[in-house]
């Protein structure tokens, strides 16, 4: 028997309204997505998978909003993969209040980035949003493909220049400039973290996973494909570049981590194709 190919990369090709998991191309998903809807009897819910190309696609039933969590968290742990969950209530970083000082647009003699001004209606005008402007400066490097610690350090010319903005600034006093850049950085870098949805550094296992996926993609039987992945593992580990070795980790003992979780993961799609047509026959 042979293993099921996954070739669904996107949810513009779904073809059919709950996808199998065996036919999701795991390499184009993004995350696992708990999507809310609205009903007569109020909010349902659907797990989703969302792609790289921003489509999406159901995985199971919709349900009540504790098994659609389920759904998405169990195979978010299959494949490796982070869960948006929109229905729970995103951690504050700041309060209105801490967030908010008291500087409108006109007394800056140059512009900040974006639209970071809060209207308080208590007094009828715009105010700085600290939050907003550490925002707006984490969305300038927000759609580079740098790892997240370098996009952190490439905050720094934005947070230099909103600095020299408030220096300029005779409204703003010296002793403010400091704890309110730091809100600004601190906001930036939340909201980094929060969008980035990749692991700084692939492990092997994640590499064995992957590799996993490729061999699956050439309509292979389970023996071909664990004969074919095991080739892989070692010509990859036995040319691996000098800079990308670990001290203390010989290749050999990182090939064996990769090959345990690429085996898993065929032996995972092998034994669900017998129990989907045990279910399809009982129906």
């Amino acid at each position: 028997m042979k293993l099921p190919v996954p070739y669904l990369s996107s949810g513009k090709e779904a073809p059919q309204d709950i996808v199998p998991e065996w036919i999701i191309d795991w390499g184009s998903v993004l995350h696992l997505w708990v999507l809310e809807m609205e009903s007569d009897d109020g909010p349902v819910y659907a797990p989703c998978v969302v792609f790289c190309d921003d489509t999406w696609s159901k995985i199971g039933p919709i349900s009540s909003l504790e098994v659609v969590r389920q759904t998405c968290h169990r195979w978010a742990a299959i494949h490796d993969r982070t869960v948006r969950d929109m229905t729970r209530p995103r951690r504050q970083l700041m309060s209105q209040a801490e967030a908010t000082v008291d500087i409108e647009p006109s007394e800056l003699d140059a512009d900040l980035p974006g639209d970071p001004w809060s209207y308080d209606e208590e007094v009828g005008r715009f105010r700085l949003n600290l939050a907003c402007l550490g925002v707006e400066i984490a969305g300038e490097v927000t759609g580079s493909d740098l790892p997240i610690d370098q996009k952190a350090e490439a905050l720094g010319p934005g947070l230099a220049r909103v600095e020299s903005i408030f220096r300029s600034c005779s409204a703003i006093q010296p002793h403010h400039i400091a704890p309110w850049l730091a809100k600004v950085r601190a906001a930036a870098v939340s909201w980094l973290t929060e969008m980035d949805a990749v692991d700084v550094l692939e492990t092997d296992e994640d590499l064995g996973r992957s590799m996993a996926d490729e061999v699956r993609r050439d309509d292979l039987t389970l023996d071909e494909a664990l004969s074919r992945l095991g080739n892989d593992i070692v010509d990859f580990y036995r040319s691996l570049p000098v800079q990308e070795t670990r001290p203390n980790e010989d290749p050999f003992s990182r090939a064996r981590k990769a090959w345990s979780a690429g085996v898993d993961r065929l032996s995972y799609f092998a034994a669900l194709i017998p129990a989907q047509q045990a279910m399809e026959g009982s129906e």
